[in-house]
């Protein structure tokens, strides 16, 4: 009874130690693999077994017979991902999961190992695929196992984590100009302009916007109450209604046709809107407008509130950011920036009367 190494063979005749655990209960030989050595320490399994007889003694533990392959696994956890957590952005975590899948779909989740989440990176970008991609698709996948880690099903380091995430420096600081506004809107169809105009004027997701139901929206209060399943933190949030949003929203009540959305799908009135990204860069292009995406509109949003004095905090709450330093990303005070530095152009001609007195003993 203990831990002991067995090796694995590859198609290629390579060889490669897994730790393994044996030990006896209710008459039972009980015999498991942890996980590859290098990764998985003999130090970590001798733990992984002692937690094993503790939880065993306890009647805590439910001996795992076969650790599922990330194939296997994979499925289970984007259909949790869908209907349990319902998270709004499943069907790109299933696309990462996909693609991950590509290369190890048959390994068995305490087979991959580092090395091949650095393989999988480099063969991504052989692939022609951006490091931002690749660091979005890597923090799907640590996830998965991390959740696959939780559930028990399988023991040892996240290799994902292990591996660590590419660093990415794509930091984009693109927003609409004043001057491009109106050629924009004139270039949208009607959907889409009362779209990009909430998302000036808010600073809303896409999501959050083309999701809206009617019965969000107070127009008396003058509030939009975003419910945690729409937002992306999860949690609740109430959007303020200008005066130019209520004129798009009894426009588009009165031409909602009865359906429960305020942009419905032209699939019917029970479905709303899931994307704009063709029509969006369709004006865009007419508009004579580059480099500007749907999103940009919300750092758009962030930028005028900021260069129009408003505190950042309050920002952040309107935004739905838990800190402000995520809200420093879309803030370009670009007016208070010149503005301090007229204040240091000026102080040495103004310093006499910035001075309370000429006697430092006066002070």
């Amino acid at each position: 009874m203990g831990v002991f190494k067995r090796y694995h063979e590859s198609k290629d005749g390579s060889k490669t130690p897994y730790w393994y655990y044996r030990l006896w209960h209710n008459g039972r030989e009980i015999k498991r693999s942890i996980g590859p050595a290098g990764p998985v320490t003999k130090t970590q399994a001798r733990a992984v077994l002692e937690e094993t007889k503790r939880r065993l003694r306890l009647g805590e533990f439910d001996i795992i017979d076969v650790i599922p392959t990330l194939g296997e696994f994979a499925e289970e956890y984007v259909a949790y991902q869908r209907d349990v957590k319902q998270i709004r952005s499943h069907s790109r975590t299933k696309e990462a999961v996909n693609h991950f899948k590509r290369f190890y779909v048959e390994k068995k989740l305490n087979e991959i190992t580092p090395e091949d989440v650095d393989i999988y990176k480099q063969r991504r970008l052989e692939e022609g695929v951006k490091l931002g991609t690749i660091k979005r698709e890597l923090n799907s996948i640590r996830h998965l196992f991390n959740q696959a880690r939780k559930w028990r099903r399988f023991y040892g380091d996240n290799p994902v984590s292990s591996s660590g995430m590419p660093e990415v420096n794509d930091l984009k600081e693109r927003i609409l100009s004043p001057e491009e506004e109106p050629k924009l809107l004139a270039a949208c169809p009607r959907h889409l302009r009362d779209a990009v105009i909430i998302a000036l004027h808010t600073g809303m997701r896409q999501g959050e916007i083309l999701g809206l139901k009617w019965e969000w929206i107070d127009l008396t209060l003058g509030l939009i109450s975003l419910p945690q399943t729409n937002t992306k933190a999860k949690k609740m949030r109430r959007v303020p209604i200008n005066s130019v949003i209520r004129t798009v929203l009894l426009e588009r009540k009165l031409a909602s046709g009865g359906s429960d959305y305020v942009f419905p799908s032209p699939k019917g009135i029970e479905h709303h809107l899931n994307w704009v990204k063709h029509s969006f860069r369709t004006a865009c292009k007419n508009a004579g407008i580059e480099g500007l995406r749907f999103h940009d509109l919300r750092h758009t949003a962030a930028t005028r509130m900021v260069e129009g004095g408003v505190p950042l905090h309050a920002v952040a709450k309107l935004l739905g950011h838990s800190t402000v330093r995520i809200t420093e990303r879309y803030s370009h005070p670009e007016q208070s920036v010149n503005e301090a530095v007229l204040v240091l152009e000026k102080f040495n001609t103004n310093r006499p009367e910035n001075r309370t007195s000429e006697n430092p003993e006066e002070v």
